[in-house]
């Protein structure tokens, strides 16, 4: 058994979502701890595409939830906390084109997204797209939008979060109960903590340790695969989003792709999508040969009911705030800040309490 110094707040989950919360939180004078079953590759941010938008893509228009003001404000945020290290240079913002299977649909799609989204017909495609074999009538061409590694961003999140006194523990949160006096303990594999306020932050993992305390959530996840693949004779410097396809350059794979899954449908299945995928990106572009695939992650978006964002205390655990997104890289910056304040951070000055814990060799998720 190790004594630790005071842990105020606990961030359960250490994706995007939960290493940004716990950076914001340093940053405001708050002992943290992160408690993190994956802290390598959390499966959430792993299957991550990394584009961020505010506006989504002509191929597949957003549902009339999606929030675009807030996800403008994210990105805005972004721009802002990554100017400085140790995030500088994590996000590219080189922007985005889409196309939908129509030009009328394209040229809809671009008019109801408004000012950051324009049409660019053929010819000028050329210059932004080199390559394109058979460049689309009409193209939407989003400018200020941004492509990231999410394992980056969320790993150099947590390391500002480190350099500021946060602390990581490698366990899973299994339960989670209200004290007497006051705070709650939490258990799990590998931890024992008392604390007096939690960001639950652990995808579809948050509706089970919220039904502990009183609250019903509803998490549902998504299947989605992203997969990797090398094209040498492929040029290309920003997301492409298409009917048949949405890649983006990525500096660590190459190329990186993102493909929806049918629940239920097998390995095999989810496979011969990808190559689809990848078929169609060597005829749009005119490629000597089939790209190589890489690696192929399936795993579930968490995808809140509703809007698909919740950031909300919970009424029947007060200090207990509640926070998932999709998409959760885009939105991590402006949920964090809202999150914050939830957690009522201007009351800094507390009692010190014990925190206990118990390191082990596994840990769960």
């Amino acid at each position: 058994m190790v004594r630790e110094s005071m842990m105020r707040v606990a961030v359960v989950g250490s994706g995007a979502l939960g290493a940004a919360v716990a950076d914001e939180l340093v940053r405001r004078g708050l002992s943290v701890v992160v408690c993190t079953a994956e802290e390598s590759r959390p499966p959430v941010t792993d299957v991550a595409f990394g584009w961020l938008n505010s506006h989504g893509s002509a191929a597949e228009p957003p549902s009339g939830a999606r929030d675009r003001d807030e996800l403008a404000r994210s990105l805005g945020v972004l721009r802002n906390v990554t100017a400085t290290p140790p995030l500088r240079g994590v996000i590219s913002w080189n922007g985005a084109v889409s196309w939908a299977s129509t030009a009328a649909a394209t040229a809809r799609f671009a008019e109801q997204s408004g000012p950051g989204v324009a049409t660019v017909e053929a010819e000028a495609l050329r210059q932004i797209l080199p390559g394109l074999r058979v460049p689309p009538p009409v193209v939407a061409h989003a400018s200020d939008e941004g492509m990231v590694e999410p394992d980056d961003l969320r790993r150099a999140f947590l390391a500002r979060a480190r350099a500021g006194g946060a602390t990581v523990v490698a366990a899973r949160v299994d339960r989670i109960r209200a004290r007497r006096a006051g705070g709650y303990e939490l258990q799990g594999t590998g931890v024992a903590l008392v604390v007096d306020r939690i960001v639950l932050a652990c995808g579809t993992g948050l509706p089970a340790l919220a039904e502990q305390l009183g609250e019903h959530i509803e998490v549902p996840g998504v299947p989605a695969a992203r997969f990797t693949f090398i094209a040498p004779e492929l040029r290309l410097d920003r997301v492409v989003s298409t009917p048949a396809f949405e890649i983006r350059p990525s500096a660590r794979h190459g190329f990186v792709g993102a493909e929806d899954v049918v629940p239920g449908e097998t390995e095999t299945a989810t496979r011969a999508r990808v190559r689809a995928s990848l078929s169609a990106v060597r005829e749009a572009f005119g490629l000597p040969r089939e790209p190589v695939l890489g690696d192929v992650t399936t795993g579930v978006r968490p995808i809140p009911a509703g809007d698909g964002v919740l950031c909300a205390p919970l009424a029947s655990a007060p200090g207990v705030v509640a926070l998932a997104a999709h998409p959760g890289v885009t939105l991590a910056a402006s949920l964090v800040l809202r999150a914050a304040e939830q957690l009522g951070t201007a009351l800094t000055t507390v009692s010190a309490i014990d925190v206990r814990a118990r390191w082990s060799g596994g840990a769960g998720g």
